[in-house]
Order: structure tokens, then sequence, then C-alpha cells
């Protein structure tokens, strides 16, 4: 373990509360760090700079320890911290990877779940605890799913954050220190600044920058709903504070592939090239009723899809 970051350049209030982010440093939550230490709170991440983790934003302003979330070492960690909050967003995430290496995937992300479960259970001053799983866990979505909905996971990847969807209920109703002090987001397609260029809409922008010719999985006829990045941490922050069991995070923004395609051509003016391929154990469609965090929570987002749309693909 390496620890770095341990004096902070941001001013912070004596009172401030304490937040430990795992994966603080990748796509999404790194905007989820930024967030946190704008607010003034005093911020934790716990990332071992993987792929897909963006130690440029690393500046002071935060404590940062470079420890495997499946390293038990990391329960000392956060407990030695001894936070009010805990995001748990690290893990392998890659899906093809996922195909082509289950065991590590399945190992990696189990334990690392474990071991901050474990974590939790014996913070003392602890408030709530966030786990994030994926909209994934449903498999295939003949309609949009409710969070009290059976999940079928389909793939290695939404296997292990199932894994960690029950471990939450499982926690949170076996040991008094975490009851109803736990809760779950199920995000859809997050898209944004520093996602990873393998995902389909850094695939989009590259192509209109540079003219390359992107992979059309299975005709293109997959659906997903999306969401921008910056409109990520205020719903974590509503969670955190009045919260608890799962939320689906959506605008109900769906799209097939051809029509995102055909989407940011019309923003852009821009003629995107493609060719064909098969991904194997790919659900078609996912979809999610968000009806729960706006009508409970009182969620809205700042961004819609077209404005996000917009400053993604045409704003340098």
């Amino acid at each position: 373990m390496i620890f770095i970051n341990k004096k902070s350049k941001t001013k912070i209030k004596k009172d401030s509360p304490k937040i430990v982010i795992t994966g603080g440093l990748g796509f999404i939550f790194s905007h989820v760090t930024e967030y946190f230490v704008k607010k003034g709170w005093n911020v934790v991440v716990i990332d071992n700079l993987s792929e897909g983790s963006h130690p440029e934003i690393i500046d002071g302003s935060f404590v940062h320890y470079i420890t495997h979330t499946a390293d038990p070492e990391v329960i000392k960690n956060i407990i030695n911290e001894n936070p009010d909050y805990v995001i748990h967003s690290a893990a392998i995430s890659d899906v093809d990877y996922s195909i082509r290496e289950p065991f590590r995937t399945l190992k990696k992300n189990i334990m690392g779940n474990l071991n901050v479960f474990e974590a939790c259970r014996q913070l003392k001053n602890l408030k709530k605890f966030i786990y994030v799983s994926t909209d994934e866990v449903y498999g295939e979505c003949e309609h949009k799913k409710k969070e009290d909905e059976i999940i079928f996971p389909k793939n290695p990847y939404s296997c292990s954050k199932a894994v960690g969807s029950l471990m939450r209920i499982a926690f949170d109703n076996t040991y008094p220190e975490l009851k109803n002090k736990t809760a779950e987001t199920r995000f859809c397609n997050v898209f944004g600044p520093r996602q990873d260029t393998r995902k389909i809409m850094p695939l989009i922008k590259h192509s209109i920058e540079t003219g390359s010719s992107i992979p059309l999985h299975n005709e293109g006829k997959g659906y997903r709903e999306y969401i921008y990045v910056k409109n990520i941490p205020p719903a974590v922050d509503l969670i955190l504070e009045k919260g608890d069991r799962t939320y689906n995070v959506t605008l109900n923004d769906g799209l097939t592939v051809h029509e995102l395609i055909a989407r940011a051509e019309k923003v852009t003016g821009k003629k995107i090239n493609t060719h064909a391929t098969n991904r194997p154990g790919m659900d078609m469609k996912y979809q999610m009723d968000a009806s729960r965090i706006k009508d409970e929570l009182g969620w809205k987002p700042i961004y819609s899809f077209e404005e996000g749309l917009k400053e993604y693909l045409c704003e340098k």
C-alpha cells in the first residue's frame, strides 16, 4: 500500500463530513470526488490506478490510498479513516474483459465488495454506505425494471455486481451496525469526459474527430438508456442525505446504437463510419423505471440527454 496526498490544499472546516470513495479516480466517480472536494468535505479516495483511472485529478485536495479493494488491507484503511460516509464504486467494469477473464473479474470484484462491507460494519460513526451497481444486473429488460424486481445477470461482470447487490441486503438485514444505513445505485449508461475510449460514446467522439470507423455490435440493435456524467454527483449526494435501499438512476433516454449514431451525426453535422462486429453474451435491451428516486427523493437532473450530448461531442 502506498499512501499519498496526506496534506490537503483545500480549506476544510473541522466539522466537515468525511467520505471514503473507492474507485474515486475512475471515469464516473472522479467527478464525484471533485464534487465533494468542492463542497469542502474531507475526501479519501481508494483507487489502485488501474486502467481507466484518472491520476491527473490528483492535486492534493484529497487523501489517496493506492490499494486494490480486493486486498484485505483495505479494511484497515477504511476503519482507520473512520468516515461518516462510504461509496463503493471500485470494480473491474469492462464486460468484454469479464468474458475473457471471468475468474479474475469475479474474484476481484466479489472480494472487493466483501472487504468494503466488512469495513463498513465496523465503523462506529457511519451514517450511510452506498454500493454502486448497474442496470446490467437486471439482464434482458422486456419492460422498464423496478428496483424490487428479480435480478438476472447474464455476463460475468454483471454477475459480480449482482453479488454485491445481494450482499448489501444481507449485511443491512443481518448486522445492526448497518441496519437502514445502506443504499444502492443502478445507473444506466453514463457518458461524458474521462470515459474509457473503448465505450460507445468515446468511440463516436473519436470517429467524429478523426473519421475512423467504429464497431457496430450485433447490427447496432442494442438498446441502452444514457445519462450525462455531470448528473451523477448531485444524485449521489441526494442519496447520501436521505436515501435508502436501491435506486435506478436514468432519464429514460433510450436509443439503439443505430439511433444514437444518427443523433450524434445530427448534433455534430459529421458522418460516423461503422463496421459490423458480434459481441457474445450481449443483452439487447436495458431499461429501468426511475420513478422512485424522482418521487421519493425529488431528484431532478441538471442536464437533459440532448444538452449532455451536445456538450460532450461539441466542446473541446
